[in-house]
């Protein structure tokens, strides 16, 4: 992984002013499942990760008033999703859903805001960064000094990345 300094604020006020001070040179981690790897390729490279992990206010699942509504903070587990007996008896299909992400692991630490908010997932851009050089950068985020000569490895001749949802 590249060097990076962890601030664990201590309220979700806290966690937004540290980011607004640091800019694009911070970014929130929670579960984390997504972002390592993709620190470990270069993909990112945050000189500060802000963590969400300890933020009651993020891990709460509740029913609104009328049952028929639910929200789930952003750092609750995929496990905690699929597991909670209020999704479970109001909201089957999500909680099944939950419980088919990757394996229990991944969805022990996976958080849904995490999922939610995942990078695309590209065959070529979710490489390591020897890799991605030798071949050449892509649109999705281009390194090359020459910004002009990044391609859309999946659609070649398309003059704009075409991996637009984590599923592709």
């Amino acid at each position: 992984l590249p060097p990076f300094e962890y601030q664990a604020p201590n309220s979700i006020a806290e966690a937004v002013a540290l980011k607004a001070e640091c800019g694009d040179s911070a970014m929130f981690v929670s579960g984390g499942t997504d972002l390592f790897p993709n620190m470990k390729r270069r993909q990112f490279t945050p000189k500060i990760l802000i963590g969400l992990r300890k933020l009651a206010e993020l891990r709460s699942i509740s029913l609104d008033d009328s049952g028929n509504g639910l929200m789930i903070g952003s750092g609750v587990s995929l496990s905690e999703v699929a597991e909670h007996p209020e999704i479970l008896n109001n909201f089957p299909a999500l909680a099944k859903a939950a419980s088919l992400v990757s394996a229990p692991q991944l969805r022990n630490m996976g958080t849904i805001g995490g999922n939610l908010c995942l990078d695309t997932r590209c065959n070529y851009y979710n490489q390591t960064f020897p890799w991605r050089k030798a071949l050449g950068f892509c649109l999705k985020k281009p390194e090359s000094p020459m910004q002009n000569d990044a391609i859309c490895w999946v659609a070649r001749s398309s003059p704009k990345c075409l991996a637009v949802s984590s599923s592709d």
